[in-house]
């Protein structure tokens, strides 16, 4: 081959070498201009606990295209986890304001609104998701809600709409059996805890409500080997003492 030959050679490849190059950039700076990566970022910085790096990438998301929905929903998450609930609210509305037909949306403004107090308009988004689609976590968060207000019976129907959704979630037949209890139907909140340590065996605090259904029932063998059981596995002190307590009752 020529030295020219050569040298026109070398020149092509340096002019594909700096094309390619100039799309590259020009593909990054499109992506960079696309709502959905910005919203695929955030998803990520979320998964790595990044939430004010989350927060930006959603409101470049929302900068570009103000009807992206989905950055509303994951903002309201990211609100929440920082527990700035106000702000969570409004991203959560903006999102239902966009699509209102979205249950777990109603189910997480609930939520939001419970951590602000606003006791009625929790309930009220509550009702609106259960009323679309009869989520699970929309009737136990009912439930829960119902339970804080004394209201058994009503909770209970509640909870057991979410279990009969979704019968999977030991927090449900957990609550199921803490409402059980304060009716006290201790052989079937005996049962409902047990259903929900079948699910999570090694949650602390379902054992414990179990143990309490079983002292409720009188059935304080069983209870006192439970507590011994699970005694040595608790970290916190106060649990720890509260067992303690228990334990000190059965024996005397």
């Amino acid at each position: 081959m020529s030295a020219r030959k050569t040298i026109l050679l070398l020149f092509a490849f340096s002019l594909h070498l700096t094309f390619c190059a100039s799309t590259q950039n020009k593909a990054a700076r499109n992506t960079e201009k696309d709502p959905q990566y910005q919203y695929e970022k955030a998803i990520v910085a979320m998964k790595y606990n990044l939430i004010d790096q989350a927060i930006e990438y959603l409101n470049q998301a929302l900068a570009l295209d103000s009807g992206h929905y989905e950055s509303y929903n994951l903002l309201g998450l990211a609100y929440f986890e920082k527990k700035n609930y106000a702000e969570a609210a409004s991203a959560y509305q903006k999102c239902l304001e966009l699509r209102p037909g979205v249950s777990e949306v109603h189910s997480n403004l609930g939520f939001v609104y419970e951590k602000l107090g606003q006791v009625n308009k929790a309930e009220e988004e509550y009702k609106k998701s259960y009323a679309i689609d009869s989520n699970a976590n929309a009737s136990f968060n009912l439930a829960r809600l119902y339970l804080k207000q004394n209201n058994l019976s009503l909770a209970l129907d509640c909870v057991q709409k979410s279990i009969e959704k979704n019968g999977s979630l030991s927090a449900a037949h957990n609550l199921r059996g803490v409402i059980l209890n304060q009716m006290g139907r201790y052989p079937e909140a005996i049962e409902s805890c047990q259903n929900a340590l079948r699910l999570s065996p090694n949650d602390i605090n379902l054992s414990v409500n179990l143990g309490i259904a079983y002292i409720n029932n009188k059935e304080f063998a069983k209870a006192r080997e439970l507590f011994e059981k699970i005694l040595p596995k608790v970290q916190d002190q106060a649990l720890k003492d509260k067992i303690t307590e228990y334990l000190n009752l059965i024996r005397e």
